[in-house]
């Protein structure tokens, strides 16, 4: 849990990896409700898609393995597609 100071305007700012887990980014539209229970506040996206942008689902991705360079990937695409013409 991250705690954050309520500035004189009323304004607190959200912690980028929050932000980047519930794809807001500046200038989105949230909306601010009191919780059921009466206990807090939930900020939600204002937008209904329920769509994540690519930034987000791209920094869960976790590689295993070691490092492999462009040329060898773009190098073993290249040979699975001759591998499967040679087989037609």
């Amino acid at each position: 849990m991250t705690t954050m100071t309520l500035s004189a305007k009323r304004q607190v700012v959200l912690p980028a990896d929050l932000c980047q887990q519930v794809s807001l980014a500046p200038g989105a539209q949230v909306q601010v409700v009191l919780a059921p229970n009466g206990s807090g506040i939930l900020i939600q996206s204002a937008a209904k898609t329920g769509r994540k942008s690519a930034s987000v689902l791209f920094d869960r991705l976790i590689h295993k393995g070691p490092h492999v360079a462009i040329d060898e990937l773009q190098g073993a695409a290249i040979a699975r597609k001759l591998a499967k013409e040679v087989k037609l």
